[in-house]
C-alpha cells in the first residue's frame, strides 16, 4: 500500500487551502494520506475522499506555547513505533516538521516540503533542518522570491539540482458549494447604490494595515470598505475597537461566517478586494503569490489595490489586474485607484480572468507533481 503521511504542525487545516487542495491530488495517486494535524479553535476539516485521513491531537489546547513542537512531534511520532515505513512518503509542511520527519523517515528518502509561511531569515536554523531540507525530492512553494528564502535559510544554495521544484499559489480546487447562503456582501441592506464595494477578507490585524486602511476610508466618499474574516469578528478585541472608533462613515464588519466548502460567498458582490501587506518579516514581504487575499480576489474574478511589495505588485502590473499603491495612509492614492478601476471595470476583470488563467490555477499549476508521482511511484 502506498501511504503518504503530511506533517501539520500549525494545524490550521480548514483554513488552508493549499494543504487541503495538495492532500486531495495526493489522495488520486497514494493508496492513503495521512494529516497529521493540532486541534485548533477553527472547525474540523472533513474530507469528502475516504482514503483521506486527519489525525487531530486532541490536548494541544493545554500545553505551553514553548512545548507545543515537541509534544507534538513526540505524539506523532508514537503513531509510527514498530510500524514499516520504508517505502512511504512524507509531506513536510514549513520548518517546524523537518526535525521530526528527520527522525521519523530515518533513511527513507522520500520526502517533500511543502511552503506555507517562509521562515524568519533572522533566524539560525539547526544542522538537522538544513540537513533535512536538502534531502528533499520535492519542493513545493509559491515563487522564486520564496524559493531563494528557503535557500538561505536552509543553506541549499543547489537545491534545485537535488529536488524537483514545483510552483504553486495559495489556492485551492475550485469547488461550487452545495448550500445558498447569504454572501458578504447580501448581509448589508444599507450600503449605498453608488459606491464601490471594496473589502479585504482575511485577518483583521496589523500585519495588513487593518487600522490604517479603516483610517483612510473614513475620507473616502466614493467606496464604502467591508471587513470579513475566517471567524467571527471581536468587536471587544482592543485592536477591532480601534478600527471601529477609527471608521463611523463607511466601515462594515462582516457578522459571516463561512465553511471552506462554501468559501464563494466570502467573495460573493465585492468589486475591488484590498490585499495590502506590512512588510515586517520576509514571509510578508515576499508574500506574492503566497497570498491567499490575492489568490481568491483572482479566482472569483475580483480587480485589486494592492501596496508595492515584490511579487505582490509585480504581478498586479504585469496583467493590469489592479492597481498598486505606495502608501496605505494616501487618501489621493486610494481614490485614484477606486475611480481608475471603476472607470474600466469590464476591462480589469477581464485581465483578471487571464491572470487567473496563466497564475493562480491551481489545476494546472500541480499538474508537474502529479506527473512526478506518476513517475515515482512506478519505480
Amino acid at each position: 500500500m502506498n501511504i503518504c503521511h503530511i506533517y501539520f504542525y500549525d494545524g490550521w487545516l480548514s483554513v488552508s487551502p493549499t494543504t487541503i487542495s495538495v492532500a486531495k491530488i495526493l489522495c488520486k495517486h497514494f493508496d492513503k494520506v495521512v494529516i497529521y494535524a493540532q486541534n485548533t479553535q477553527f472547525k474540523k476539516y472533513k474530507f469528502e475522499e475516504k482514503n483521506i485521513e486527519v489525525k487531530y491531537l486532541y490536548n494541544s489546547f493545554y500545553w505551553k506555547k514553548s512545548d507545543k513542537p515537541l509534544n507534538f512531534a513526540k505524539k506523532v511520532k508514537r503513531l509510527f513505533k514498530n510500524v514499516d515505513i520504508s517505502k512511504d512518503w512524507f509531506l513536510c509542511i514549513d520548518e517546524s516538521s523537518l526535525e521530526p520527519i528527520n527522525d521519523i523517515a530515518g533513511e527513507n528518502s522520500n520526502i517533500m516540503y511543502l511552503s506555507l509561511e517562509l521562515p524568519d531569515t533572522k533566524q539560525t536554523y539547526t544542522e538537522k533542518q538544513c540537513e533535512t531540507f536538502n534531502r528533499m525530492k520535492v519542493v513545493i512553494v509559491q515563487d522564486e522570491n520564496r524559493l531563494n528564502t528557503l535557500k538561505q535559510v536552509y543553506k541549499a544554495d543547489d537545491i534545485e539540482q537535488k529536488a524537483k521544484i514545483i510552483f504553486v499559489p495559495n489556492n485551492s480546487i475550485p469547488k461550487k458549494s452545495k448550500k445558498n447562503l447569504v454572501g458578504v456582501v447580501e448581509q448589508f441592506k444599507n450600503i449605498p447604490k453608488d459606491k464601490a464595494i471594496c473589502a479585504s477578507v482575511g485577518m483583521i490585524e496589523s500585519p495588513v494595515y487593518s487600522l490604517e486602511i479603516a483610517k483612510v476610508f473614513n475620507e473616502i466618499d466614493n467606496a464604502v470598505l467591508i471587513y470579513h474574516n475566517r471567524m467571527k469578528i471581536n468587536k471587544k478585541k482592543p485592536y477591532t475597537k480601534q478600527i471601529i472608533e477609527a471608521n463611523s462613515n463607511n466601515l462594515y464588519l462582516s457578522e459571516q461566517v463561512y465553511d471552506f466548502e462554501d468559501i464563494e460567498f466570502a467573495y460573493k458582490g465585492i468589486e475591488i478586494g484590498i490585499a495590502c501587506y506590512r512588510p515586517s518579516n520576509d514571509d510578508f514581504k515576499f508574500i506574492g503569490k503566497a497570498s491567499g487575499k490575492l489568490n481568491f480576489y483572482m479566482t472569483y474574478n475580483i480587480p485589486v489595490i494592492v501596496n508595492r511589495l515584490p511579487g505582490l505588485a509585480d504581478i498586479v502590473e504585469q496583467y493590469n489586474c489592479g492597481v498598486v499603491i505606495d502608501d496605505v495612509t494616501n487618501k489621493e492614492e486610494w481614490n485614484n485607484a477606486i475611480n481608475r478601476i471603476k472607470s474600466d471595470y469590464i476591462g480589469y476583470t477581464s485581465r483578471v480572468a487571464e491572470c487567473y488563467k496563466y497564475e493562480f490555477d491551481f489545476i494546472e499549476k500541480i499538474k508537474p507533481l502529479e506527473k512526478f508521482l506518476i513517475i515515482q511511484l512506478k519505480t
